[in-house]
């Protein structure tokens, strides 16, 4: 059996407020090209599909597409929802989705029962475990004395009925990590699972990371996202895994590269340097940019100026003297962020944005206007 894997879709997100699902749906549809191709028997999706709990309609109609031409080249879909996603809409209609080939999981009741096909070596079974958290599996089980993510999915997949004896694949969504390698010990607010809990099974197919790596052994695996998610990822080479399963303990994996519309880059130095032709000539002028300005001097209508040379300029951030020795709100603690007043928290934003702090007039306008939205709400 023949399966791709990818993870974290994040339809609906928005990169420095740009709209990513144009991009997002050309990958999708690479997707669908390379499984045609691969003659893969089924396609995984490990969670996060959307960006947010509540998806736009465009979203959805772009996930529905996605699945319903998969469908019907007769390639199967296993989905799970992840800590992004709602798993109730996921879960919606999944009982006779599953009838057509679309399996989506249910929203975790205590009973996760595989999908099953058959080949030349025998069954083959796909669990579908959604993202949970303690709390969820201490509701549903009083007797469940565990606090650690790990303990939460160890005890889950102990109530699994688990064939040893014939292959099983699970697909999930959680950070899953190796306590002998790292020690972080969480990632976006979700916990560890130390990776040795999913021994049982012959491929661990996990979402939420978003760089493709296998973690502990080769099948537990990360495929990574499809789509540059943010400019953290810039020097990433997002792809797919290929999985064949074949007798039992003997799965085989490559990876099958992808291709963004529009690629990221990041580019630091000086105006003058960045303006220059070398330095524009160095990728495509559609790339999505980050510049990173050096001048300590400022330069009129820079954004109007550098989006001539770069149509799709996303941010721009400064990196001098200035911004050096400035203490940012972001380096400040809870107690010392309470205290701040409105006019404080406009002047930081303004030397941000203009490299320069704001003058007496910009303050007393805010002073001005602050005063008469105080007087409105005290009404």
């Amino acid at each position: 059996m023949k399966l791709l894997h990818t993870s974290d879709l994040h339809l609906g997100l928005r990169l420095c407020e740009r709209p990513m699902n144009d991009d997002i749906e050309h990958l999708l549809c690479e997707i669908i090209y390379i499984a045609k191709t691969e003659k893969c028997d089924g396609v995984i999706v490990a969670g996060d599909i959307y960006d947010r709990s509540n998806p736009g309609a465009d979203s959805v109609a772009i996930f529905d597409k996605f699945v319903t031409e998969l469908a019907d080249l007769g390639i199967a879909v296993f989905a799970v929802s992840g800590n992004h996603d709602s798993p109730e809409r996921v879960a919606y209609m999944a009982s006779l989705l599953g009838k057509m080939g679309v399996h989506f999981s249910p929203v975790y009741d205590g009973n996760i029962e595989p999908a099953t096909f058959e080949d030349e070596f025998g069954r083959v079974n796909i669990w579908l475990l959604p993202f949970l958290r303690p709390s969820t599996v201490c509701a549903l089980y009083p007797e469940f004395c565990g606090e650690t993510y790990t303990d939460a999915v160890k005890f889950v997949i102990s109530r699994m009925n688990i064939d040893q004896s014939e292959r099983n694949v699970l697909v999930t969504h959680q950070f899953v990590a190796d306590p002998r390698a790292t020690r972080e010990d969480n990632v976006g607010g979700i916990m560890a699972v130390d990776y040795r809990v999913f021994a049982p099974f012959d491929y661990t197919a996990v979402g939420h990371l978003h760089s493709p790596h296998h973690v502990g052994n080769d099948t537990v695996r990360y495929s990574g996202s499809p789509l540059k998610c943010s400019f953290s990822e810039v020097n990433d080479t997002k792809s797919v895994e290929i999985l064949e399963i074949g007798e039992k303990g003997k799965v085989t994996l490559h990876r099958v590269p992808l291709h963004q519309i529009h690629e990221m880059r990041e580019i630091k130095g000086e105006y003058d340097y960045v303006m220059s032709l070398e330095c524009r000539n160095s990728g495509d002028s559609l790339d999505y940019v980050r510049i990173i300005l050096t001048d300590n001097e400022d330069i009129p209508d820079v954004v109007q100026k550098l989006r001539v040379a770069y149509p799709n300029m996303l941010r721009l951030t400064y990196d001098n003297a200035r911004t050096r020795e400035y203490k940012s709100v972001d380096s400040l603690s809870r107690y010392e962020m309470e205290a701040l007043t409105p006019e404080d928290v406009f002047s930081e934003l303004y030397e941000i944005q203009n490299n320069a702090p704001a003058g007496e007039a910009e303050m007393n306008i805010v002073k001005r206007i602050m005063k008469e939205i105080m007087g409105e709400v005290g009404r």
